[in-house]
């Protein structure tokens, strides 16, 4: 259960020094700049390139403000704190490996000092859907970033089953990544909004962004 927002928690208790490889940048709000920094050694992590974060949050744009966040397959964390800096108020990450979450550790905390904001944290070392099992709670915004061939395979039945934590608004939003062109079959409750990213290439990172009907 979610329950009362705590500033960093963990479920998580295999956890390991880091070794630091890839770098990426908070691409907007009061952390623009800041380095965020990636395990190496993690096969299935797949940053989200800032040019696609960038792009994602100027098509949010004031709805991260004061949101209610969940950053699914947080990897290190990079949707989530992008939303902070932005403005969110809260943000609960689920990510399953424990190099990831220590990095996002290191970057929550960067993030934090860099904004000088009161916002508040959650961090789970789960499995996403042993995670939603115990979820009772909704989100202004949702960010989905799978491996590849789970969306490929799988990318309806995440929708279908996330899509029940989203807020009944207007203004709330799921962005789920895709590999360039890959279309998902979505549920009767949601709509696409706007897909964003190159399809050129089969393997391009895409955005697909998606409402409540």
């Amino acid at each position: 259960m979610v329950g009362s927002m705590l500033e960093i928690y963990y479920v998580c208790n295999d956890t390991k020094n880091i070794i630091i490889g890839i770098e990426m940048r908070i691409t907007g709000g009061k952390a623009r700049g800041i380095l965020l920094t990636v395990p190496i050694g993690v096969e299935y992590l797949r940053p989200a390139t800032d040019f696609l974060r960038e792009a994602v949050f100027s098509s949010l744009g004031i709805r991260t403000r004061k949101a209610f966040v969940l950053d699914l397959f947080a990897g290190v964390g990079s949707y989530g704190l992008e939303a902070l800096s932005r403005g969110a108020d809260a943000c609960v990450f689920v990510e399953n490996n424990h190099l990831a979450v220590d990095a996002m550790e290191n970057n929550i905390k960067d993030v934090k000092k860099s904004t000088a904001r009161n916002f508040t944290t959650k961090v789970f070392c789960h499995d996403v859907f042993t995670w939603a099992k115990t979820c009772d709670v909704k989100f202004d915004i949702i960010f989905i970033d799978p491996p590849y061939n789970m969306v490929e395979n799988r990318g309806q039945e995440l929708l279908a089953i996330f899509a029940q934590f989203l807020k009944p608004s207007e203004e709330s939003r799921i962005v789920i990544e895709v590999p360039g062109s890959h279309k998902i079959n979505i549920p009767n409750d949601i709509i696409e909004i706007r897909r964003l990213g190159r399809t050129g290439h089969s393997r391009q990172p895409n955005a697909l962004i998606y409402g409540k009907k």
